[in-house]
């Protein structure tokens, strides 16, 4: 049976009021993409750069009450930003106020202006990247089931003592790790042993590369490649794209590219990507939000897609 192939939609936590964003969520749970995904920033990356940042684990919290359906999640969250036992905690928390509709998307961090400001180590890369391993080290063991599982963890950049989390996840075995990043040498090798899914970015050939180190690797752990859901970004616009939002998405830091059209084209166009094994998109909105095309998106290309 072939994999199911899924949409989700995405918002900055950044440069956006809190109605806003809570309206967009809302708005998302009516229509039928798997997850929501908020980012977990400190301060804007983009546009207003000293505009609002909305703290990641809160709002992934007020999200999971004000939902019913969609899945929540953070793409991804920062693992070096707080504790990493503290981040398992706040993410068993979110799991068990969603019921059980949450996605730990995780990664190692890499604005370093977050990092400064906030006065967290921004260290080498193989340092926030050896936090990131570490810290799904620990929740493979605390995220056991057992609420009353005391655990005890000393590496090199992560500790705990005695540690439980009472609740556990309401998802079994845990909620699904996602994994972003495309470091070669360390993240993929991260992705391979612990991910159930990775969300990468680049063009195809950058993709397809990626994809092929990523099942070596976890060949080399001993675990099914096939295991390891492939993600990735997409422009969808069901119709003619606006000639504004075009002009609006060229203003940002690369040329967006587009697959527009009927729905069928739209599919169609997603086609190289599921020959490389990518069965999720993340819908994203170089140009802007526009409800519109998320409802059109949702109404008439996600049926037809599987």
């Amino acid at each position: 049976m072939p994999p199911r192939i899924r949409l989700a939609v995405a918002q900055p936590n950044h440069n956006i009021l809190w109605d806003e964003y809570l309206e967009l969520v809302r708005a998302a749970d009516g229509m039928q993409y798997e997850t929501f995904w908020s980012f977990d920033h400190l301060m804007p990356i983009g546009g207003d750069m000293n505009g609002s940042c909305h703290e990641c684990y809160t709002t992934l919290a007020a999200f999971a009450a004000a939902t019913k359906r969609i899945r929540i999640g953070a793409l991804v969250s920062g693992a070096a930003y707080r504790n990493p036992a503290m981040t398992l905690k706040l993410a068993t928390q979110v799991d068990v106020i969603a019921g059980g509709r949450f996605d730990f998307g995780i990664g190692a961090g890499w604005a370093e202006r977050e990092f400064k400001a906030f006065q967290i180590p921004f260290g080498e890369p193989k340092e926030r990247i050896g936090m990131l391993r570490e810290m799904l080290a620990l929740a493979t063991q605390v995220w056991s089931g057992d609420p009353h599982k005391r655990v005890t963890y000393h590496g090199k950049y992560v500790h705990a003592d005695d540690l439980f989390l009472n609740p556990q996840p309401l998802q079994r075995p845990r909620p699904p790790i996602v994994i972003g990043g495309g470091g070669e040498q360390l993240t993929l090798r991260v992705v391979a042993r612990y991910a159930d899914m990775w969300h990468g970015f680049g063009d195809l050939a950058t993709l397809g590369h990626k994809l092929k180190l990523i099942d070596e690797y976890a060949r080399g752990y001993g675990r099914d490649p096939q295991s390891i859901v492939r993600s990735t970004h997409a422009a969808l616009w069901v119709g003619e794209v606006p000639a504004e939002v075009r002009e609006r998405a060229s203003g940002g830091r690369r040329p967006a590219t587009f697959i527009s059209g009927t729905p069928r084209q739209i599919v169609d166009g997603l086609k190289p990507y599921l020959d490389l094994g990518i069965t999720y998109f993340i819908l994203s909105s170089p140009g802007g939000i526009d409800l519109k095309n998320w409802q059109r998106v949702s109404d008439e290309v996600i049926p037809i897609l599987n």
